[in-house]
């Protein structure tokens, strides 16, 4: 028994969490699957997998040769599909962690779009806002709308996201001019979080911003309530561009103060910087680069 496939044979237990489970996956026998693992354990001289009648848990040697052994088999597998001619065609998992608003609203139909383009690319899409740990989760691919902090790590910026003012059109109608920052005090402001009292920087010209004390009216952390509400005339929101796009095309929306633009934001693509990266990841990863200079090109023309 080759050790290729002693390791593809450890890695879907671990997988399934169940040699039963793996051993169904692979088409052979309960047997055949346990005997594989006996033989990896006695080969690597530690126990990989602490297993009773009714548990099952990975030891630190285990959870270690997984990691490793899972970007050796992804490696192995495109090596040897390039050999065989067969790389035209992406095939394979993608792993991938979404901020859950940007994700939906900015990336949604892109995704679609590429799994309808190479349908032997199975996606694993997460949308969520928390922050995920890419490594101990084993994605191959998150998108982060923030700084990269962990040196372990590369980042690619993909795109921008730029912050945008924008109220109703009836709660313009009925309220003072906004001509230059300090008019929002005199307004209803819904804010994102939960602080009553904060400010809003605005840039300008000179390098210098503009500091305006505000008190929200109404604090919500959902961002489609805050787009509801501002739709609704109950005042006044600052949401990313990506959140009010539609809003502000069909009308429902309008943005203020277009004068004093906020700094683009990166928005990039994460992954462990000691993992091979797939070709299918890297061609998703040009897909919706491309995809994002389309959707989005005012903002993503400012580096």
């Amino acid at each position: 028994m080759g050790q290729i496939e002693e390791l593809r044979a450890f890695v879907q237990i671990v997988e399934q969490e169940s040699i039963g489970k793996a051993a169904e996956q692979a088409g052979i026998a309960k047997s055949a699957m346990s005997r594989k693992l006996r033989l990896l354990e006695e080969r690597m001289q530690t126990t990989l997998i602490t297993r009773t009648t009714r548990q099952w848990s990975l030891t630190e040697a285990g959870r270690q040769y997984y990691e490793r052994g899972l970007d050796m088999l992804q490696s192995f597998d495109e090596f040897e599909s390039q050999v065989k001619n067969d790389n035209l065609a992406l095939k394979g998992e993608i792993r991938l962690s979404v901020p859950l608003y940007f994700g939906k609203v900015a990336l949604s139909g892109a995704l679609l779009a590429f799994a309808k383009e190479h349908p032997n690319v199975r996606l694993n899409v997460e949308f969520t806002d928390r922050l995920v740990d890419v490594i101990a989760e084993h994605h191959d691919l998150v998108v982060r709308i923030s700084d990269l902090q962990d040196s372990s790590l590369i980042a690619r910026r993909f795109c921008a996201t730029r912050h945008v003012c924008c109220a109703s059109p009836e709660y313009i109608a009925s309220n003072p001019p906004i001509n230059e920052p300090h008019d929002f005090q005199a307004h209803r402001i819904i804010q994102f979080g939960s602080a009553k009292r904060f400010k809003w920087s605005f840039p300008t010209s000179r390098a210098k911003e503009i500091d305006v004390s505000l008190t929200a009216c109404m604090n919500t952390h959902d961002g489609g309530f805050l787009i509801d509400a501002a739709e609704n005339g109950l005042g006044i929101v600052r949401v990313p561009d990506f959140l009010a796009q539609t809003s502000l095309a069909e009308g429902r929306l309008i943005q203020l103060l277009e004068s004093y633009p906020f700094k683009p934001r990166g928005i990039h693509f994460v992954y462990p910087a000691n993992r091979h990266l797939p070709k299918r990841t890297r061609a998703l990863m040009d897909y919706l680069h491309a995809k994002m200079a389309i959707a989005y090109p005012d903002v993503n023309t400012e580096q």
